[in-house]
């Protein structure tokens, strides 16, 4: 039985090659992209993000817009390169950063790749409904049995949590694990909060 390491010890690890992987055919990281589209759908151009488990902060790359950006992550290493994107940076577990964050003091919240490491991801959620006052996006993985197991990481299957009142929510080929080379399908959530 393989040994896990901590989330933040494997992203510290990959965070200066972390661009280049997700970008990676290999990888074919299409939830990210599949991410933006929706967003993009909706016209949203500017406001501030919360980018949770934000990791190098590339998603300030691909959105096209006016936009502020605030970057939760327990990788520092990776906050270091979000932060020369221009990041607002909190270096805390995504559970502990949520619950001290007030209500309704973003417009939109991300949440893509992430929730799959989060223990209780249900109450995660939760708190993104309280802390957007626009939209909320995110991506939920179908992690396998197999790679479970294999992940260097302790991982979670989030891919059935019961979101109520999604605008979109639907299952996507997400991406391809670098370490395990395991496929992995990602359901895409996206939701518009009552003004």
């Amino acid at each position: 039985m393989s040994t896990k390491i901590s989330a933040e010890e494997f992203y510290d690890q990959i965070a200066a090659s972390y661009d280049d992987t997700l970008t990676s055919s290999k990888v074919n990281a299409q939830y990210v992209n599949e991410a933006v589209k929706i967003f993009h759908r909706y016209n949203h151009h500017q406001g501030n993000v919360l980018d949770i488990g934000c990791g190098t902060g590339n998603l300030s790359e691909l959105l096209q817009g006016d936009f502020e950006y605030t970057g939760i992550d327990i990788s520092s290493k990776m906050l270091d390169f979000a932060y020369q994107r221009g990041y607002k940076t909190i270096h805390k577990p995504i559970e502990t950063a949520l619950e001290q964050i007030d209500t309704k003091s973003f417009d939109f919240v991300f949440c893509l790749g992430s929730l799959l490491c989060v223990e209780d991801a249900a109450t995660a959620i939760e708190h993104m409904g309280r802390i957007a006052s626009k939209t909320i996006l995110i991506s939920l993985d179908e992690t396998t049995e197999e790679f479970i197991k294999k992940s260097a990481v302790p991982v979670y299957d989030r891919s059935k949590i019961i979101i109520k009142d999604a605008t979109e929510d639907y299952f996507i080929l997400g991406w391809t694990s670098p370490t395990t080379g395991i496929p992995i399908r990602t359901r895409m959530i996206y939701i518009e909060q009552d003004r």
